[in-house]
């Protein structure tokens, strides 16, 4: 079955793990295998987000055949609620029933619900150990990731999916830089840096109304340097004492912005549809990858699809995307569960390739499924190349924003509303960006920032 991945990076582990009080032996073939049967529970209830409601009991059932057919001693039962309404309903549902694992969503983005630390606070979670998780799936992730995971120094979960190594990356046509010999040499993630080369392209290829020089930005604020922490509320990197701040205030941001709004206003800057990509009629895309070779595949899978040749591309390195606690989802054990049951079974979905792949991405008597199930469920090692993992200063920092809920929605609403000044595509944006920090200035971002680096000064002093 054909499927777009994200842009990931790869190494496949099937693995002999132990755990407390249980003994397994290791056959490479068959994977885990109990050696006595137990007489316990045989069902894991894995309470998750409703993403998966449409097709919940055919995952359900697709998953239980591979985990028996592995040899795993149980089966999988789904709980699901939607996000919008997650915590709540996890609540009630403990208060009534007993569960064995829990996904949180770490994608705090824009929101002041961090599922993983509530849940943390609820003591609805496991604290676990490396021995406990089991060494190879331990192996799995880097100890820069394991860090991220860590609310004060111990593990409470497993990733599903983890953003080591990414970088920010200028994604150059190499068609384009061949036939008009053009140096490279001297762009920085200053975006001022391409305006010579934009203006140049855009007057060669003039006639060409369907090339675009410089493909709008999509991931709202260029800040090569910077740890998001909700939406403008980063953390500069590579400095000594970390400390929040509202980065709309920084001129090297606001200079960011107003660029990309300039390129708009000049006509290098455009909207463009994946046709104009598989054609070649772009120059320049700024884009997140965990390394370059996982860029070109992705470009060579558009291609492919459109029946088109591939495109060469040159790929600039301009930053790093730093791994923070935010890696997309958690799935912890629940502390009054069936721990042991939980725990060999989030080991199945997680070493085991097969049984990651179908949970992520289905397979053909599944159909598609929704993207959101490759941040849920299993594990991206696979299509990691490389372990470029580079730490945030903030790594393992949790961020209790509960008591700024309305603060936080309202700060959020503002950012979004400005979509277009953030991809350059602002009619009037220096009288727009003044009017957004206003805006935000009103609902009060500096008090958000202030709780923020309280709680960032109380976790170092820790």
């Amino acid at each position: 079955m054909e499927r777009k991945k994200l842009v990931k990076v790869c190494g496949v582990v099937i693995s002999f793990l132990g755990i407390i009080g249980i003994t397994y032996r290791e056959d490479l073939k068959k994977g885990y295998q109990k050696i006595k049967e137990p007489d316990n529970q045989k069902e894991v209830v894995w309470i998750t987000e409703s993403s998966i409601k449409d097709i919940q009991d055919e995952m359900e059932a697709g998953l239980n055949k591979l985990l028996e057919k592995k040899g795993c001693r149980y089966k999988v039962k789904f709980v699901s609620f939607p996000m919008e309404t997650y915590e709540d309903d996890v609540k009630k549902y403990l208060s009534e029933n007993v569960a064995d694992i829990l996904y949180s969503n770490l994608r705090v983005v824009g929101d002041d619900r961090n599922d993983f630390y509530t849940f943390y606070k609820n003591n609805y979670l496991r604290k676990l150990t490396s021995d406990e998780i089991g060494r190879k799936l331990y192996g799995e992730y880097s100890e820069a990731t394991w860090k991220t995971m860590q609310i004060n120094g111990d593990i409470y979960g497993v990733p599903a999916y983890s953003n080591e190594g990414n970088g920010l990356y200028y994604v150059l046509n190499n068609n384009i830089l061949d036939k008009y010999h053009l140096d490279i040499s001297d762009i920085t993630e200053d975006l001022k840096s391409l305006s010579p080369m934009l203006e140049y392209v855009a007057e060669q290829e003039k006639d060409n109304t369907s090339f675009v020089p410089i493909l709008p930005y999509e991931y709202m604020i260029y800040a090569p340097g910077y740890t998001e922490l909700l939406d403008v509320i980063r953390i500069k990197e590579q400095e000594e004492i970390p400390w929040a701040e509202n980065i709309l205030e920084n001129e090297q941001i606001r200079n960011s912005v107003l660029i990309l709004n300039e390129f708009y206003k000049n006509g290098y800057l455009r909207e463009a549809s994946e046709s104009t990509i598989v054609n070649g009629n772009f120059f320049i895309n700024i884009m997140y990858a965990d390394a370059p070779e996982l860029l070109q595949e992705y470009f060579d899978s558009l291609c492919k699809d459109a029946g088109k040749p591939v495109l060469k591309l040159k790929f600039v390195k301009i930053g790093e995307h730093y791994t923070t606690y935010r890696t997309g989802g958690m799935n912890s054990v629940i502390a009054n569960g069936n721990e042991d049951a939980a725990l060999e079974v989030l080991r199945w979905v997680t070493t085991d390739k097969e049984i990651s792949d179908y949970l992520k991405y289905g397979n053909e008597e599944l159909g598609n499924v929704p993207v959101m199930m490759q941040w849920m469920f299993g594990n991206d090692r696979w299509y990691r190349k490389s372990d470029q993992t580079v730490s945030s200063v903030i790594a393992g920092f949790q961020f209790d924003g509960s008591g700024y809920k309305e603060k936080i929605d309202e700060l959020s609403l503002i950012f979004y509303k400005h979509e277009n000044l953030f991809r350059g595509m602002s009619e009037s944006p220096e009288e727009e960006y003044e009017s957004m920090i206003e805006e935000m200035r009103d609902e009060g971002i500096n008090q958000v920032v202030e709780a923020v680096n309280i709680q960032l000064d109380e976790w170092k002093t820790k």
